[in-house]
């Protein structure tokens, strides 16, 4: 029976209380989700001196580097924006590797038995640290490696945070069993498939976000029920060994865990191989392409299972509608954040013939006006060092190529020799147009803070443009023509895109991240990324265990009295699941005749 609506049911009245039932509705979950507050345990972890504001000891090195000739068993760590002398370590090697692996599982035997609930209240204990001690922890990165305080906050508290908020929120539905449909042939079954811990598994991480690169994967791992060999680059050793490697030991502890599932390793060439080759149940690495390879084959040795996230190439394509008064500072932050060490950081700009000159001279006053020094010796810094001894050299040469081959050098392309500070390693920001896709610079990742532009007339240009190198990790499209937009970055070939934006996936921490070509394979992030360090395991069980089992009928079963017989109830029982309903019903006749009187075809042979 209908009921009739009075005439003047529509109003604005009830439609604004239609529209707050519908948002609460929508937006009410979420919100619920988002405030739900996890216990969390407090803890403390001292900062190293060498953080400390106003520490100025340490000798200050003449041409520094991470490794001297004469001590090869040691890590030389310095601050690469100063030349300051922050510590001597030693080198972790196999049998370093070998005692971390037996520590891990044996730790890990128990980690595996504990709630999602009691993971929880070590991630959040994890983060409520993290938001405590914001500036304690860019501190001791911009030590190790001359970011910034800014970049430090963008790019170490910022995406880990969410990480961690993503993995409580989410994370234990993307591991709960996920029952699947098990079809009309096994209709009287349940069908699941379940996410176990691996057991111990390895992150081989670079050095541009030492925190975030080390916490990245190890809140996963955790959280899945693993326990983790972290082997960070021997560039951050210092920042990894006193103090990031304390967080999470002390967090464990005093959440009441064995503080060894968590195991930090530095070393050279033959710690991390030994980390390869240790028998880990998975391999995450972040780093090139070269050494990607090289771990990919060194894992095959055991066929244990990796993620390679080798770097990119990435591109903004900038089409010809924009405002680029709204687009010129998000690409001089795509570019200059962290001084361009970042693998998503925008390598290549492809801009419309229309707006090139406009964009040139936008970015380029921008560029000349950018301050550079080491970041907690001096005030007001925009750009900080390399972190990497002798990248100086490779950049110079690589932008004298360009300009060799037809490029337009507009500012910087040198390093900068710090008037107070000459030993430490910074490289002039630096803007390049008139580029071409066959050049050095279009097809190698420069991992520096260098604006490189290149000129398209068409769509078409721009795609094949941005398609023209191997590295295929991320890309940003900004258009005001949403389906323009839309059509260049369904012709990418890449693992991830954003339009009119830079980078904002990363922060999307329910999507994976990875990429394809020699940007690797695999992906972090998102259900796929916890579920990447799990097994995956097929489960059926029976629906209705008192009413109905699998019955094998007396002419199926071994040994068999009539072939003839079997080929035709099999061949009738395929019929009555996939033919037509004709087909099932003649089918279903033909078996009932088979079992009660048999068939009595012959078989053929």
């Amino acid at each position: 029976m209908a009921f009739p609506l009075p005439p003047d049911w529509v109003n604005p009245a009830t439609l604004q209380v239609l529209g707050a039932v519908v948002a609460v509705s929508l937006v009410g979950p979420v919100v619920a989700r988002f405030l739900r507050r996890t216990p969390s345990v407090k803890f403390q972890v001292a900062l190293p001196e060498e953080a400390s504001p106003g520490w100025k000891g340490g000798e200050l090195l003449k041409n520094p580097s991470i490794q001297d000739p004469t001590r090869p068993g040691q890590i030389i760590c310095y601050d690469p924006s100063t030349g300051r002398h922050l510590a001597t370590i030693r080198a972790h090697t196999k049998a370093d590797v070998d005692v971390a692996l037996i520590r891990a599982r044996k730790a890990q035997a128990k980690w595996a038995k504990t709630t999602f609930a009691q993971r929880k209240v070590v991630l959040q204990s994890l983060l409520d640290f993290i938001l405590q001690n914001q500036e304690s922890i860019c501190r001791v990165a911009a030590r190790d490696t001359g970011k910034t305080m800014v970049d430090g906050k963008f790019g170490e508290i910022l995406t880990t945070c969410e990480r961690i908020r993503w993995t409580l929120a989410y994370g234990e539905d993307a591991l709960k069993d996920e029952y699947r449909d098990p079809g009309l042939l096994m209709f009287y079954k349940s069908a699941k498939v379940e996410y176990r811990p691996m057991g111990v598994v390895a992150a081989l991480v670079s050095w541009n976000y030492p925190f975030h690169n080390t916490f990245g994967p190890l809140i996963t791992a955790l959280f899945a029920g693993n326990g983790i060999l972290i082997k960070a680059s021997e560039q951050v050793a210092w920042s990894t060994t006193t103090y990031f490697a304390k967080i999470i030991r002390t967090c464990l502890e005093a959440c009441g865990h064995d503080p060894e599932l968590v195991q930090f390793l530095v070393g050279f060439q033959e710690c991390g191989e030994a980390v390869v080759k240790s028998g880990v149940e998975g391999i995450t690495f972040i780093g090139s392409p070269q050494v990607g390879a090289k771990v990919a084959t060194a894992a095959s040795t055991n066929l244990t299972p990796c993620v390679l996230e080798l770097g990119g190439k990435d591109v903004a394509i900038v089409n010809k509608d924009v405002d680029l008064n709204a687009v010129v500072p998000i690409l001089m932050r795509g570019v200059f954040q962290n001084c361009g060490q970042n693998c998503i950081g925008l390598e290549r700009i492809i801009v419309h013939e229309s707006l090139h000159d406009k964009l040139v001279e936008m970015t380029g006053s921008r560029i000349k006006q950018l301050k550079q020094g080491p970041p907690l010796e001096v005030e007001n810094i925009d750009c900080g060092s390399m972190t990497m001894s002798g990248r100086s050299d490779a950049l110079e040469a690589l932008i004298q190529d360009a300009v060799k081959s037809g490029a337009t050098l507009v500012h910087g392309g040198e390093r900068f020799i710090h008037p107070q500070f000459p030993h430490g390693q910074f490289f002039t920001p630096t803007l390049i147009t008139n580029l071409k896709s066959n050049m050095k610079i279009a097809q190698e990742e420069a991992f520096a803070p260098i604006m490189a532009i290149f000129k398209f007339s068409t769509v078409e240009e721009a795609i094949a443009l941005a398609n023209s190198t191997p590295y295929a990790l991320g890309s940003n499209v900004f258009s005001r023509n949403q389906k323009e937009g839309q059509y260049i970055m369904d012709h990418l070939r890449v693992g991830m895109s954003n339009l009119n934006d830079f980078g904002v996936n990363y922060l999307c921490q329910s999507l994976p991240f990875g990429g394809v070509g020699i940007s690797g394979y695999g992906r972090f992030g998102g259900p796929e990324g916890l579920r990447a360090v799990c097994h995956q395991r097929s489960i059926t069980v029976d629906r209705w265990p008192m009413l109905i089992q699998t019955f094998l009928p007396p002419v199926l079963q071994y040994p068999m009295t009539n072939v003839g017989d079997a080929i035709v109830v099999t061949r009738d029982l395929v019929n009555i699941i996939y033919a037509g309903w004709v087909g099932r019903v003649k089918s279903v006749f033909e078996i009932v005749k088979v079992i009660a009187v048999g068939a009595n075809e012959p078989e053929v042979l």
